[in-house]
């Protein structure tokens, strides 16, 4: 682990990627597999970072099936640490720090999943995201993502209030319309599907994104 992640407290890196450890990382998984995730399938988690769900997803996948992305390193360090705590060091699990979502050689993947990503990124950025994921899904492969969802009128301006936050049209964390996500898909490979509510804490709701070749 690198010195800057030694001098943090401990447990830094499980309340830096919102805390709720175990139940986000065994809801993910969870939710997953519900989905059709298999130990055979490859998976790529964007935003893996401390990997609350990449430890799940790790133990479950066939060793070198999981791939995570994270644009902070210590937080990859941080997950390596817990990898090697949980004996799932030798899964050969692949770790990349990236600001730009860059998968190039990684290969190809069945599914890949952004929990609590598009909540604190602008449009243009998710824009990038679905751009690098729909390149490295098979054909019929699933990208999930969640996100707070705007169901009032379009052009809201006021804050959205989830629970205990206030979600923002221009600021971290950001609303969207679901229809957004159909719109930038269109021309593209993928097809965009809300899902809505799947049981979040924190009330996000999921996108699926479909990859279809022909």
């Amino acid at each position: 682990m690198s010195g800057d992640t030694q001098r943090l407290p401990d447990g830094w890196h499980r309340a830096a990627v919102g805390g709720l450890w175990e139940t986000m990382g065994a809801l993910q998984l969870g939710f997953l597999v519900s989905e059709g995730l298999t130990p055979q399938d490859r998976l790529l988690d964007v935003g893996c970072g401390s990997l609350r769900g990449g430890l799940h997803f790790v133990g479950h996948l066939d060793p070198g099936n999981y791939a995570g992305i994270d644009i902070d390193g210590r937080l990859i360090e941080a997950g390596r640490e817990e990898l090697r705590q949980a004996g799932l060091a030798d899964r050969r699990a692949t770790l990349r720090v990236t600001d730009r979502f860059d998968v190039d050689g990684l290969g190809e993947f069945q599914f890949a999943l952004a929990q609590s990503v598009f909540t604190h990124l602008p449009f243009n950025v998710i824009t990038r995201c679905l751009s690098c994921v729909e390149e490295v899904l098979v054909d019929g492969g699933r990208f999930y993502a969640t996100f707070f969802a705007n169901l009032d009128r379009r052009l809201r301006r006021e804050e959205l209030r989830v629970g205990d936050l206030d979600i923002s049209l221009d600021r971290d964390p950001f609303f969207y319309d679901p229809d957004i996500f159909r719109w930038v898909c269109e021309g593209s490979s993928l097809t965009a599907d809300y899902l809505g509510d799947w049981g979040h804490p924190r009330g996000q709701h999921m996108m699926r994104f479909t990859r279809r070749l022909s």
